[in-house]
């Protein structure tokens, strides 16, 4: 396998060449790799911050994705600010979502892996979450490192329906989305 994990540090040597230094507060949960829809093959890495009862406060999820020769896709990614940590530059966003309602929706996507991969380890992630989605580009836009923060919802006392498009608080969205910002920038070092 191209990547390694030794002591929380993610060590690429293919596409892109990186070493990620990971917060010594997550726990490695270990990787998969699988064919997405028959056209891109995908290489998982899961860190957390679990509960006593393995419930998942926090996730990082490292995902190397590449198209298959069998197909020309791009990726593109729109409205997305920029962002460089060391000589990689990221796409990035938040979101928040329903963990279960993602899963019901698309039980084949990558996010459907993500969750049964974490389920197979004894650890159980649902409700609603908090994401953070930073994702780096080649230069031919057919291979993608991202990456992605999640926290449980349920800490900010706001529900999605609460942060969503015309919900209650959305003008807090703003602030809760920085703080995120943070602290998926805080979780893990580009070396």
């Amino acid at each position: 396998m191209p990547r390694t994990v030794h002591n929380n540090l993610l060590r690429s040597d293919e596409v892109p060449v990186a070493r990620l230094q990971i917060d010594p507060l997550f726990r490695y949960a270990g990787n998969t790799s699988f064919i997405l829809y028959d056209i891109a093959h995908v290489e998982q890495h899961h860190f957390v911050v679990a509960d006593s009862k393995n419930r998942v406060e926090r996730l990082l999820w490292f995902q190397f994705e590449g198209y298959l020769d069998n197909n020309q896709r791009k990726y593109n990614y729109s409205g997305m600010e920029t962002i460089v940590l060391k000589e990689l530059t990221f796409l990035h966003d938040a979101d928040v979502s329903n963990i279960d309602d993602d899963y019901t929706d698309r039980p084949t996507s990558d996010f459907a892996h993500v969750v049964n991969f974490l389920k197979e380890k004894g650890y159980l992630f649902e409700g609603d979450a908090m994401f953070k989605r930073l994702v780096w580009l080649d230069g031919d836009l057919r291979n993608e490192l991202m990456i992605i923060y999640s926290e449980g919802l349920a800490s900010t006392g706001h529900k999605i329906a609460d942060l969503s498009k015309g919900g209650m608080v959305t003008a807090e969205w703003l602030d809760l989305s920085r703080s995120l910002h943070e602290r998926a920038l805080a979780s893990f070092v580009v070396q």
